[in-house]
């Protein structure tokens, strides 16, 4: 998918009355959604219900053949219906079958830290919903606030 398939409906969604999107989020958002832009290495902090997900940001595409492999290397048939699925995704990718649309309404991210009050975990990966972030900056915390 190009750049230019999503531009126009992406300033349909942002200009919308009561769309609740962050301008800059979005093109952020948008921008690791397409090959044609390097977003591989665009590390992001939003705040979600009080809790810091830091995370690299990622496609679609990208979050959803990390966390079906994710899903297959736990149970055994599980990891049968999954190695199937993951493979008919990227047979369908390598041959140009598969066209996917945007999926405006999640950010998704790989190697995650959540911190939450004095917790903090590593994930995989997380998919959060857009409108559910209620501020977020560029980079990782470092250290602690006193």
């Amino acid at each position: 998918m190009s750049w230019r398939d999503v531009v126009q409906p992406a300033l349909r969604l942002l200009l919308q009355p009561g769309a609740g999107l962050d301008p800059q989020l979005e093109v952020l958002r948008l921008g690791a959604e397409h090959e044609d832009i390097d977003a591989s290495d665009v590390v992001v902090t939003p705040t979600v219900s009080g809790a810091l997900v830091t995370g690299t940001l990622v496609s679609t595409t990208t979050w959803e053949r990390l966390h079906l492999r994710q899903l297959g290397d736990h149970d055994t048939d599980l990891q049968k219906v999954v190695r199937q699925a993951v493979g008919h995704l990227d047979s369908a990718a390598d041959e140009g079958r598969r066209r996917r649309e945007v999926d405006r309404y999640y950010l998704h991210l790989r190697d995650v830290t959540y911190r939450g009050g004095r917790s903090a975990y590593t994930l995989p990966t997380w998919r959060g919903s857009v409108t559910a972030v209620t501020g977020w900056t560029l980079g990782a915390p470092v250290g602690s606030a006193r």
